[in-house]
C-alpha cells in the first residue's frame, strides 16, 4: 500500500510542475511561405522563429526576419505563461519601441499571445501546435504598431 502511495504521490507531482513537462511550442521554427495566407501585410522572404524554455514557466522567443526587400529585422522576449507584460524589444526595419507581450497557456498545445504599445491592445497571437509536433500555426489578428490592421496566418515548420 505504501509503494502505491508513493507512486502516486510521485505521479501527482510530475503532472503539477508544468516546468517538468516539454513544453511543445519550444524548438526552431521556419515559416513556410507558401502554406502561410499574409492577408493585410505582404509576405516576408524569410523568417525563422527559435523558443527556448526561460524560468519557471516560460519562453524566450527570437524572431529573425527577411522583409519583401530584403531588410533584416529582429524581435525578441522572455515571457511567463502568466498572463503578466513582459518587454518586447524590435530592431531593424519597420522596428517599433516600447511594446510589451503577455503569454498565455490556453492547452497542451495552444498559447495566446498579445502585444501592448503603452497599456494597449495591438495584436492577439494564438500559436496552435499540430498533434504530431511538426508544425506550427500562428493566427494574428488586431492593429500593428504602425496602426495598420493585421490579419494573418503564419504556418511553421519544425526544423
Amino acid at each position: 500500500m505504501s509503494k502505491r502511495l508513493a507512486t502516486a504521490v510521485l505521479a501527482l507531482l510530475i503532472v503539477s510542475i508544468p516546468g517538468w513537462a516539454d513544453d511543445v511550442q519550444t524548438g526552431n521554427w521556419k515559416l513556410n511561405v507558401a502554406k502561410s495566407r499574409f492577408k493585410t501585410s505582404p509576405a516576408p522572404k524569410n523568417q525563422v522563429v527559435k523558443i527556448v524554455p526561460d524560468g519557471k514557466d516560460g519562453v524566450k522567443l527570437a524572431v529573425d526576419i527577411v522583409n519583401p526587400n530584403g531588410e533584416k529585422s529582429t524581435i525578441a522576449y522572455a515571457a511567463q505563461y502568466d498572463g503578466k507584460e513582459y518587454p518586447r524589444t524590435e530592431t531593424g526595419a519597420g522596428a517599433v519601441a516600447g511594446q510589451t507581450v503577455t503569454l498565455k497557456r490556453i492547452d497542451n498545445h495552444t498559447v495566446e499571445r498579445i502585444t501592448y504599445l503603452k497599456g494597449k491592445k495591438l495584436v492577439t497571437e494564438q500559436w496552435a501546435i499540430s498533434s504530431d509536433g511538426k508544425t506550427r500555426t500562428v493566427t494574428q489578428t488586431g492593429v500593428g504598431g504602425d496602426g495598420k490592421p493585421v490579419d494573418n496566418v503564419l504556418v511553421y515548420e519544425k526544423q
